[in-house]
């Protein structure tokens, strides 16, 4: 009797720890989905980023992204490396896949993209994306001198020191994330297109479809030369603070068309519109801020602006411009006619006076004697 109570509780214990052991295991494979931008957990959203807090432990870290970018207390860093991409000409490989996980819209990347030069360690590409906003809130997720951009791309990167992305996210050098600004400007990117004319497609969440290859260093600025780096976060979460960013300072331009497709086409989970995914700046928290170029006002730094302040900044110089000129024209205009009209005055003043001097006035003269008079 003692053998066989013995012999429940002993199984009892097996099941209980065999039950623990595959919560860990659940669990530990739900953060490394969430590392690779999955959604198959959908208790987080945008619109409750406070629970993230609690939810996560590591979204309450003091070195989350994404953070604002003071230009006026960045830190000019010559020893910065400029960064040498390889492999990202993707014309005429494989299709690549491009996914609407309800979350964001992401491109998935292949191992033979990698930044060769820029950081201790090579880093191989896994996947794309973009935060964005509305039309009347820009959604950029970092900001520079507290300036939000219509949206934002980032392409994730893991050290190729680990095997993968879901165990690079975890380690302290592990992930490596470029991120562009998107603004808007007055012509379609056909760079953008062949990821845009697709999002028709994939417009029901956890849906995914196969666009061509093309060159995905096309989709950040022509510069790669100007940029920021701090250490960060993943800026969904579980928030691992395992991300070197590279925020670039110029920015990519789309039309007001392309980045209303991005706005308006993807759904989220209950059919709701996907949209506003990103995440508020986060505090510094005496973290330094890298720049591999002179910044600040004092500088005279071009500073980087959304496309949209950029054109009209060009447009409104233009017509100010053009208003000088005409302005000028104007006033050299009327010079020239004054002195014209004086000349004119002048001449036809003396003129007059000559014609005066040479005419001898002679009063008429009556001969009475040709003079008759009849009287009747």
């Amino acid at each position: 009797m003692l053998l066989d109570i013995l012999l429940i509780l002993h199984l009892q214990v097996l099941v209980i720890a065999s039950s623990s052991s595959a919560e860990e295991d659940g669990s530990s494979e739900r953060e490394a989905e969430h590392s690779k931008g999955s959604s198959h957990q959908h208790h987080w959203g945008y619109h409750d980023q406070e629970l993230w807090l609690s939810a996560f432990e590591h979204c309450s870290g003091k070195s989350q992204s994404p953070i604002n970018i003071d230009t006026d207390k960045v830190s000019y860093d010559p020893k910065l490396p400029p960064l040498k991409l390889e492999g990202y000409d993707l014309t005429g490989s494989t299709a690549l896949t491009l996914i609407n996980n309800g979350h964001t819209l992401q491109l998935s990347l292949p191992s033979s993209m990698r930044i060769m030069r820029g950081f201790d360690q090579v880093f191989v590409a896994a996947q794309l994306h973009f935060h964005w906003g509305t039309k009347e809130v820009p959604g950029s997720e970092h900001t520079i001198d507290n300036v939000h951009f219509p949206a934002e791309i980032h392409v994730v990167h893991y050290n190729t020191k680990y095997a993968n992305l879901a165990e690079a996210a975890r380690k302290a050098d592990g992930l490596a994330v470029l991120g562009g600004f998107i603004g808007i400007g007055l012509h379609d990117n056909d760079n953008y297109e062949k990821i845009m004319s697709a999002l028709s497609d994939i417009s029901i969440e956890e849906s995914d479809t196969e666009i061509p290859g093309f060159n995905v260093r096309h989709l950040l600025p022509d510069s790669l030369d100007r940029f920021y780096r701090y250490n960060g976060s993943l800026t969904t979460p579980p928030c691992f603070q395992t991300v070197s960013w590279t925020v670039f300072n110029d920015s990519i331009r789309v039309s007001r068309r392309q980045l209303a497709a991005l706005e308006d086409t993807l759904k989220t989970e209950h059919n709701k519109l996907l949209s506003k995914n990103f995440r508020a700046p986060q505090l510094l928290h005496g973290r330094k801020v890298l720049a591999s170029f002179h910044t600040g006002r004092t500088l005279g730094k071009a500073k980087a602006l959304p496309a949209e302040t950029e054109d009209s900044n060009t447009m409104e110089s233009s017509g100010h411009i053009l208003t000088i000129v005409f302005g000028a024209l104007f006033a050299v205009t009327l010079l020239v006619f004054s002195v014209y009209t004086y000349r004119q005055r002048k001449k036809y003043s003396k003129f007059k006076k000559d014609s005066k001097q040479n005419v001898i006035y002679k009063p008429a003269v009556v001969d009475m004697d040709q003079t008759s008079v009849t009287v009747t």
